[in-house]
């Protein structure tokens, strides 16, 4: 077997390039300099974060739009350290992205010191967090390294890994042998048993009032199309995840929201629930409490997931069909044989939920500011219906899901971890995957927009097309809320007035700045219209975040609350 020398670096990237990895986030650190050096003769899309953090949310990022994991690279010792919170993010949030960190030669990595320069053991901290973690001791390890990672990350329920290596070892050569395709060092996609589709194929048939609960593995796997045409051959209302919001349009007759009193009736009512790419969240009250408990003696449940050790966790099932997403799609769809009937009952629940929404409109408050709810509803009709939607902020989500309308595009959203400060650089990966046709738009609020503001620049430097809604209330609202109501003055929760759009525009894109609900639909047009990386500051009432409860206030107390109370009486 003939071998080919080169260095690790390139080894490196080889491995990558054959996974499919069209990205590496790495700033241009001296540890990652072969990397990049082989990256770009590659021809792969090189970005460098201006912080490390950065580096793996835009992987999740490009990740959450495509099914396909990128890499982070961490410069030794403090640019480790930073992926760290990124790496939780991307643990508890399910995405696989493969995250490299440099660290000082094994000997002082090992050796009893005090006072080290840019040296902290970071290893064992990512082994706690990620699905794999290792060190390579030598560049004859990265084959094995790279391989097992890529069968931790994507086997299962996915999550992160990560790789160490000695600093210079990158550049060090050795004699590799042929690389092995993906195929021969882990499995495929893989279908889910017959009997299993054949079970759940036939309590489908038997429920009065079936309904379907899908997630946002829905979205990573790219296979909305077939979730649509199961819901549509079931004829059953629709309901999405916080985490699915946007697989399903919200004008299709089946789709109802789930915080919504239609929806939770259904809930209630429904014989059978359907979980397709989704763990039964706490924010769907894991499947099993709330409005779900009212029928939980004589409801069945099944789930179409990939993962055997995540069945069964939340609630009980009564058939787990364990396989590939898409091919477990298709295989119940053709199950199923020919299609029911509509639900008859669907027009009314979507009449009630019409209904709830107008009331709802009609009770945002008109202070003379402009309400947050008010910038959604106007946002909607201006941002592009094709776009994809990166989803950041505290009480900014809600207002969102609230009155920003579902038009089954992308929508991407943290929304089991909710790690405030990520929407920006993972706009940047969505932008990125999707080139620059296809408009990309940031809703956040202005507090979650500090945490990687410069990310702006990077945006800008590589020439991508986002435009970034800013709900600026000069505030944390949820935290606002809670001090006004528990102290009766902030804390250390306002902002001062920051020109956000002329920050924007001297670091070369297009800014915006909206007081009047008038002047909204306009700007908005003009930042997509610009072909830049663009910002919509949008000032809107500092009282909405405690005068009033924020949209499904009641239903995020469930979240936080129902679980306990069912286990522990209070």
């Amino acid at each position: 077997m003939s071998k080919t020398t080169m260095s690790m670096g390139r080894r490196i990237v080889e491995l990558l390039r054959q996974e499919g990895v069209q990205a590496v986030f790495s700033q241009g650190d001296i540890t990652t300099r072969d990397v990049l050096l082989h990256a770009e003769r590659a021809g792969l899309q090189v970005v460098g974060p201006r912080h490390e953090a950065a580096a793996v949310f835009s992987a999740m990022g490009y990740y959450a739009v495509t099914g396909r994991p990128q890499a982070a690279f961490g410069a030794m010792g403090p640019g480790v350290a930073n992926l760290l919170p990124a790496a939780v993010a991307a643990s508890q949030e399910h995405v696989p992205v493969l995250i490299f960190g440099a660290r000082r030669h094994q000997g002082a990595a090992h050796a009893v010191r005090r006072g080290q320069w840019l040296s902290a053991p970071m290893e064992p901290l990512f082994a706690q967090i990620c699905k794999f973690a290792t060190v390579v001791r030598h560049p004859a390890e990265i084959d094995d390294a790279v391989r097992q990672a890529f069968r931790q990350a994507l086997a299962g329920t996915p999550g992160p890994v990560y790789i160490e290596y000695d600093s210079m070892m990158h550049v060090q050569e050795w004699d590799y042998p042929p690389l092995q395709p993906p195929g021969s060092y882990r499995a495929g996609p893989q279908a889910a048993s017959e009997s299993s589709v054949l079970a759940a194929a036939a309590l489908l048939k038997g429920a009065s009032l079936p309904l379907l609960l899908a997630g946002e593995a829905v979205q990573h796997h790219r296979c909305q199309a077939a979730l649509i045409a199961l819901a549509e051959k079931l004829g059953c209302p629709v309901v999405t995840t916080f985490a699915g919001s946007g697989l399903i349009h919200a004008g299709h007759p089946q789709a109802l929201l789930f915080q919504g009193q239609a929806a939770q009736e259904v809930i209630a009512e429904s014989d059978l629930l359907l979980a397709v790419g989704t763990c039964l969240p706490e924010n769907t009250n894991y499947g099993r409490l709330m409005a779900f408990a009212q029928n939980e003696a004589r409801r069945k449940v099944i789930v179409l997931e990939p993962d055997l050790a995540a069945i069964g966790v939340n609630r009980p099932v009564d058939v787990a069909v364990v396989g590939d997403l898409p091919l477990t799609l298709a295989q119940l769809h053709a199950a199923l044989g020919e299609p029911r009937p509509s639900h008859p009952r669907l027009p009314g629940w979507k009449q009630q939920q019409a209904d709830e929404h107008e009331a709802a409109l009609a009770a945002i408050p008109d202070r003379g500011a402009l309400h947050p709810s008010r910038m959604m509803l106007e946002a909607r009709h201006a941002v592009p219906d094709e776009a994809s939607i990166v989803l950041d902020g505290g009480l900014t989500i809600f207002y969102q899901h609230a009155f920003f309308e579902k038009r089954g595009a992308d929508f991407v959203y943290g929304a089991h971890y909710s790690h405030l400060g990520c929407g920006l650089p993972q706009a940047v990966g969505v932008q990125l995957a999707q080139g620059r046709d296809r408009p990309v738009c940031l809703i956040t609020g202005d507090g979650a927009l500090g945490f990687h503001f410069m990310e702006l620049e990077t945006a800008v430097r590589h020439q991508l097309p986002i435009v970034v809604l800013v709900n600026d209330d000069h505030a944390l609202g949820a935290e606002m809320a809670a001090h006004m109501q528990h102290i009766g003055h902030p804390i250390e929760v306002r902002f001062a007035p920051v020109r956000y759009d002329r920050m924007m525009e001297a670091m070369g894109g297009h800014g915006e700045y909206v007081e009047r609900v008038e002047d909204l639909q306009p700007a908005i047009r003009r930042a997509f219209a610009s072909g830049k990386t663009a910002l919509v500051q949008v000032i809107t009432d500092p009282e909405a975040s405690h005068r009033e409860p924020h949209p499904f206030a009641a239903a995020r107390a469930s979240w936080i609350n129902a679980d306990v109370q069912d286990r522990y009486g209070r």
